[in-house]
């Protein structure tokens, strides 16, 4: 079949296909793999993975009943950076192997016959996958098996922290559900369909993807207010994917020509959305507006919808005899 849950490339596209006769059901739309919309995904895992280790360390920071900002990163002699990146490379590493598991152990739950690999999606990004050749599943039994790992992963992580309340939690964590936005990317679009539908192979097997067959008029259409919801949340993931690449841009270019602090709203007041300072010790001070960088994503997002519903209004009115 080729319905790959990838860990560290989770990119797909949804395109609607015409439907095609079968003997019991049609071929209503199709989830698909392409090379721009993986470099795209990778992009917002890499910007989603800092966003969740930032959401994760907060869960700490309460835990242990101390504040999270100003989060100060001291400097590194080479030696102690060394350790610290292969430490954390091994915890992402090791966190691979329990999430293609999962998502392995649901798909034969449900029928499926499960094989594991790596490989190289256009022989340059690399993934671990979990798949099957054959089966299908029902809409729900496929969101089960979507959201297992990042479920089933969160959960033990955040019950571990809870008993045992280290940094080094944060990292696993943050890649697992970095690592987990293609498979919530998938269960979002499957939302869109009714519960009556079914995933399966797709057509032209040697395409990466998943097909969505119903077998009713009203398998074809989506859910009420599905389109619109999914639009408005696409505008609020490239709201922040465009801030955070600027922000970063930003700070790159204060280190390489002045003094390395950004700051971006009132750092005394609510207004605050960002804020890096490198001290003349060496240590760089971070503070981040949470709330007020979630109100300038879903405003980002709001108007795109909002542009997108009115463009696609326009273009069906004007194709009106």
């Amino acid at each position: 079949m080729g319905i790959d849950t990838d860990f560290s490339v989770p990119c797909v596209r949804v395109a609607v296909s015409q439907p095609e006769q079968s003997s019991t059901t049609e071929l209503i739309a199709t989830v698909r793999r392409t090379r721009t919309v993986a470099i795209q995904w990778v992009i917002v895992s890499a910007i989603g993975f800092f966003g969740f280790a930032y959401a994760f360390g907060y869960v700490l920071a309460a835990i242990r009943d101390v504040a999270l900002e100003p989060i100060v990163i001291s400097p590194f002699a080479p030696p102690d950076a060394a350790i610290w990146l292969v430490l954390s490379v091994g915890l992402i590493a090791l966190v691979v192997v329990p999430h293609e598991l999962l998502h392995g152990v649901f798909m034969a739950r449900y029928g499926g016959n499960p094989v594991y690999g790596v490989g190289l999606s256009y022989l340059v990004l690399p993934y671990a996958y979990a798949k099957t050749q054959t089966a299908s599943y029902t809409r729900n039994q496929m969101l089960v098996a979507l959201l297992a790992p990042f479920v089933g992963i969160t959960v033990v992580g955040l019950a571990a922290m809870v008993v045992y309340p280290t940094p080094l939690l944060v990292v696993p964590l943050a890649a697992n559900a970095a690592g987990s936005i293609g498979d919530l990317w998938m269960a979002a679009v499957l939302l869109q369909y009714p519960a009556s539908v079914r995933v399966g192979p797709l057509p032209d097997a040697d395409v990466q993807g998943f097909g969505v067959y119903g077998s009713s008029e009203r398998d074809h259409s989506r859910l009420p207010g599905t389109r619109a919801l999914s639009t408005a949340v696409s505008g609020a993931v490239g709201t922040l994917a465009v801030l955070s690449i600027a922000i970063l841009g930003w700070v790159l270019v204060s280190l390489a020509v002045g003094s390395g602090t950004v700051v971006i709203g009132d750092p005394d007041g609510r207004w605050l959305l960002f804020r890096h300072e490198r001290h003349a010790h060496g240590d760089v001070h971070l503070e981040l507006g949470g709330m007020l960088l979630c109100a300038v994503t879903t405003l980002g997002g709001l108007v795109w919808a909002l542009g997108v519903e009115s463009y696609r209004a326009f273009v069906s009115g004007s194709s009106r005899p």
